[in-house]
């Protein structure tokens, strides 16, 4: 019996081996051993790169302050450069902050039911969650079911991440596992809660409470907390204000959730889905939201910071909390509106005015003439007044900044400054008469401009072609420096380059588009010896602990040479004068030394004024959003050199000093040639050639003449 187990167990162990060798067998196929190790090899290579995917992502997240999370959302308060209040931004998502364990614990059980319900057992990502959501996008083939979690969600708010991309998806993740790690489940539900947005400007639990049912979040129903908890994932289209039967479908869902979840019996469901919770009237909440809002109107120069504190603080942004010190002074940015507005309206106002004035617009793109100002800080590049428009409810489309218009004859002084630079001087000869064929060999399609008179003349002076803006002798004096020059110049003096196909002589007399801060940015230089300091409007960001966040510095550079900058403002001083294509601006009643140019478009579709004074440059643009004729005889000195000059008389009213302007260290008289520039000889003398200019020290040049 003994020896017949031990045999059993032998036989038994035998068909064993012979199992085994026969799987050993199967595996030593090289095709099998070969498909194997391409497989682990694969999936060791896919888990790689997932984790370095990952670790990516974990050291972007890291850069985020965690700390924002615990912040309930703030205003921030925006002042001006003498530290009156301008206006709060993000006081839209100012709700009224309450413990968690203040709200009703139906709301607390209706939201996980309705968007985590995994929320206790994750890490911040729902991965059954994810895969089961995949799997029925693929199969529906388009995004029919996400899968963020209430962890997730917080972090889209709190750091304003948008956009349907993976990379966004995968530093939401990584920052939602943060998130986790940093804060209990239940610190993220009270900040999830006061911050989720619930339709109708309400943020956060106990403004909806209040809103919907006028009561306060401790004390809502079931329903009631059903029916919000629906409203989250299409505030606007599920709100039960202006769609109460899809809300009460959403509620009904929710409460099957809740069924599902164990969390109600079925028998109460029951009767918790029979329930019709009334909600108050929206006008009622619109009232108290009034009441309790700090949000103030919207304006261009709001717009402006608020897009930049974004750019600057996006981790901060969303919370508010901010005090932002801008340099706009309030003051002359109230006198700059007021001026563009009565001069516009008189414009409008004027016999056989042919386009729709303001008031007669209704909806849809303004039809109506538009004005855009940029007052800008000669020495510090703080701008204090931008205008984008006349009214921003019509078009949040920002004219002073967003806008490139044809620059016009304001563009020649940048043209002269280049010439000077290279050798040119205001008192040599250049031709007025009309461009010959050729005579601009670089340009094969033989242009030529007209003057604005149609008047063209023989030899005058250089400083007479910017003093009476002459387009023919600025296309010369271009042609002096080199189209290349000009162009370098154009971009050094922050106006933009041009493309390669944008590039012909036409650039010299300003067909070119540029934004209307930026050109009072150039023309700064002409103030300032040539140095031009970078514009800013935000000059500090603090948090609300009074922390700096940010602090602005200055970012200067030479444009042009103290000389060439001294000549090009000598001849833009004169333009006011008599003579001179701005001297109106003196009739009017404006004083204190500026110099300035006029620029006004083909047909009258954008008339411009830039000008300067010791302390403060400006530009003003007047035209309609798409380029048209603005009114007969709408010539830059008629419709905007005006309302520079206001602008610069309110300046003087509020306390601006403007002093006469520094000449170089070094201004001599010296006998030059009229014909090329260079130092007389006896020869020139005979010529009749030879006249004196004041030449700055920089510029003196280093030869004789010779062409005589």
């Amino acid at each position: 019996m003994i020896r017949s187990c031990k045999a059993s167990r032998k036989r038994s162990r035998s068909r064993s081996r012979k199992s085994q060798d026969k799987k050993i067998g199967r595996f030593r196929h090289p095709l099998i051993r070969f498909l194997v190790f391409a497989g682990l090899g694969a999936l060791f290579f896919a888990v790689l790169v997932v984790g370095i995917i990952l670790l990516q992502y974990d050291r972007r997240a890291a850069r985020y302050d965690i700390d924002t999370v615990g912040r309930i959302p703030m205003e921030t308060q925006v002042l001006d450069a003498t530290g009156e209040l301008i206006g709060y931004l993000h006081g839209e998502d100012v709700g009224t902050p309450v413990p968690l364990e203040s709200i009703s614990p139906y709301f607390i059980q209706a939201l996980i039911a309705r968007e985590d319900t995994r929320f206790y057992r994750h890490d911040g990502i729902d991965r059954i969650g994810v895969v089961r959501a995949w799997l029925r996008n693929a199969r529906e083939n388009r995004t029919v079911q996400g899968a963020s979690t209430i962890t997730m969600q917080l972090t889209r708010m709190t750091y304003g991440l948008t956009g349907k991309t993976m990379e966004r998806k995968l530093l939401e993740m990584a920052l939602a596992r943060r998130i986790e790690k940093h804060y209990s489940k239940e610190e993220i539900l009270a900040r999830y809660m006061n911050r989720v947005f619930l339709g109708t400007g309400m943020n956060g639990i106990e403004q909806a409470a209040q809103g919907y049912f006028a009561k306060s979040s401790s004390d809502l129903t079931l329903p009631e907390a059903a029916m919000i908890a629906g409203v989250i994932r299409a505030p606007n289209g599920f709100s039960p204000f202006r769609h109460y039967e899809t809300a009460l479908r959403e509620m009904r869902s929710t409460i099957r959730r809740l069924e599902s979840e164990g969390l109600i019996s079925r028998k109460d469901a029951e009767e918790y889905l029979k329930a019709r919770p009334p909600v108050q009237r929206q006008e009622r909440w619109m009232g108290m939201l009034r009441q309790q809002s700090k949000v103030t109107g919207r304006t261009y120069i709001l717009k402006m910071i608020e897009d930049k504190v974004g750019h600057l603080l996006p981790s901060h942004s969303g919370v508010g909390g901010l005090t932002v010190q801008t340099t706009f002074d309030m003051r002359l940015q109230a006198a700059a509106e007021k001026s563009v507005e009565a001069r516009l309206v008189e414009l409008e106002s004027e016999p056989d005015y042919p386009n729709p004035p303001l008031l007669a617009h209704r909806s849809g793109d303004p039809a109506y003439v538009q004005g855009g100002v940029a007052v800008v800080e000669n020495y510090t590049g703080a701008l204090r007044v931008v205008i984008g428009g006349r009214e921003f409810s019509h078009s949040a489309f920002n004219r002073a900044t967003q806008s490139r218009r044809p620059m016009g004859s304001i563009f020649k002084p940048l043209v002269y400054g280049t010439a000077f630079e290279r050798g040119l001087f205001p008192g040599i000869y250049i031709s007025d008469a009309q461009i010959q064929p050729g005579e601009i060999r670089w340009d094969d399609k033989g242009w030529g401009p007209d003057n604005y008179d149609g008047v063209f003349g023989g030899l005058l002076p250089a400083s007479d072609g910017l003093v009476r803006s002459r387009n023919t002798m600025t296309a010369r004096v271009g042609e002096w420096s080199g189209i290349d020059s000009v162009v370098a110049m154009m971009d050094h003096a922050g106006l933009g380059r041009p493309g390669s196909d944008e590039i012909s002589p036409t650039i010299y007399i300003g067909t070119l588009g540029a934004s209307v801060r930026n050109v009072a940015s150039a023309y700064s230089v002409f103030a300032t010896g040539g140095i031009r300091h970078q514009p800013y409007f935000i000059g500090s960001i603090k948090d609300r602990e009074g922390v700096v966040l940010y602090q602005h510095e200055d970012e200067s550079y030479r444009v042009l040479s103290p000389g060439a900058a001294w000549l090009t403002s000598s001849i833009l001083k004169q333009v006011l004068e008599e003579g001179g294509t701005g001297a109106s601006v003196r009739t009017m009643g404006f004083a204190a030394p500026a110099g300035g140019k006029t620029g006004t478009t083909n047909d009258f579709y954008d008339a411009w004024f830039a000008g300067y004074t010791s302390r403060l440059s400006a530009a003003v643009w007047v035209g309609l959003d798409q380029p048209d004729t603005i009114s007969k005889d709408a010539y830059g000195g008629r419709v905007a050199m005006p309302i520079w000059r206001d602008i610069m008389v309110a300046a003087q009213g509020i306390g601006y000093e403007f002093t006469d302007f520094a000449a170089p260290v070094e201004v001599i008289e010296m006998q030059l040639c009229r014909e090329s520039g260079l130092l007389a000889t006896e020869e020139c003398q005979s010529a009749d050639s030879v006249y004196v200019e004041r030449v700055p020290h920089d510029l003196i040049p280093r030869r004789f003449c010779n062409k005589h």
